[in-house]
């Protein structure tokens, strides 16, 4: 009794256990992601993304709210390393580095359809995974390589493929297991052997996004560039060369496609997405001009395509590199 009535004293005091390494790492890291709320409360998170775990149905295995602002914070948070996001560049650069990342985020995950931004731009957030590829019975929607070094315990198949999860929809074998190597002290079979893990905890699916944009530099169309170290040295011309590194070999490297093309109205989406949110958080003036109205395929609107997106749409220029998606290529 008097052993416990010490330690509530102690508690009291400075805290019994207490754990001075612990404490001080506690304390550094809820610093981290304290930028985000100089530039986007939690009124702000609920205003962009409306329809937000609107498709949580989809995921059986899911949080049923996976997307929310603490998760965010909380995935920034979870390893001092991402602390680099919005650590660099003047008040416009982080402004513009936090448009970028939502812009992609939102697209990943959209849940908007049609061809007015004013609906689609809302529906960001919406989807935890890949719609349909958990029960398609095709090898490419299982996103596994076998010639890697970032192998699962067992055959993956189902529930276990590693199609699209989370923020950035993280698929393939090899950004599972290096991501899981960077949270688990290079323990790569954490999230190989268990992919759904970053759908039932939303500080894992906020995370995986930060990973991959502070981290992964292994674009072969934007080589050795962070999309952090893009928006950092070119600002919102840097968007188009973010995008390159995140879905290059699907979306850039090509010209212009049509409005009609899936892929044409893609892009157009994600310059959509990145105009909504730095015209939230008072940057449009740093992008290009957008045309009065909606998006149509004529040449005022597709030269503001081409000026927003330039470093992924290329104009008449041989395409020298044509891979499948970047993110594919982890390693």
């Amino acid at each position: 009794m008097k052993w416990v009535i010490i330690c509530l004293l102690s508690f009291l005091l400075v805290g019994c256990f207490d754990n001075s390494d612990n404490a001080s790492r506690s304390n550094n890291i809820s610093l981290v992601s304290d930028v985000l709320d100089d530039y986007l409360s939690e009124d702000d998170f609920n205003e962009l993304f409306p329809h937000a775990n609107h498709g949580k149905e989809s995921s059986k295995y899911a949080d049923v709210i996976l997307y929310s602002y603490n998760n965010m914070k909380n995935g920034l948070d979870l390893n001092e390393e991402l602390s680099v996001f919005m650590s660099e560049g003047d008040d416009t650069i982080k402004r513009l580095e936090l448009a970028a990342i939502l812009a992609n985020w939102a697209q990943e995950t959209t849940g908007g359809w049609g061809d007015d931004p004013n609906e689609y731009t809302k529906w960001g957030l919406c989807w935890y995974e890949e719609v349909g590829a958990r029960d398609s019975q095709l090898p490419e929607h299982c996103y596994f390589t076998r010639n890697n070094a970032y192998q699962p315990t067992e055959e993956p198949g189902g529930d276990t493929c590693f199609f699209g999860r989370g923020t950035i929809q993280l698929s393939h074998n090899a950004n599972y297991g290096a991501f899981s190597e960077f949270l688990y002290n290079e323990d790569k079979l954490v999230l190989l052997d268990d992919p759904d893990a970053i759908l039932r905890d939303g500080t894992l699916a906020f995370a995986s996004g930060f990973w991959f944009w502070t981290t992964y530099r292994g674009s072969p169309n934007i080589p050795n560039k962070t999309c952090h170290e893009v928006m950092v040295e070119e600002g919102a011309q840097g968007f188009g060369k973010v995008i390159n590194i995140v879905n290059g070999g699907i979306e850039c490297n090509r010209e212009l496609p049509p409005f009609s093309n899936e892929y044409g109205k893609k892009i157009r989406h994600r310059a959509d997405h990145f105009h909504y949110f730095a015209t939230y958080l008072g940057v449009e003036d740093e992008l290009p001009p957008r045309p009065d109205g909606k998006p149509e395929d004529n040449q005022i609107w597709n030269d503001y395509y081409r000026a927003i997106l330039a470093g992924c749409i290329v104009t008449g220029q041989k395409v020298l590199v044509a891979n499948k998606m970047s993110i594919s290529f982890l390693y």
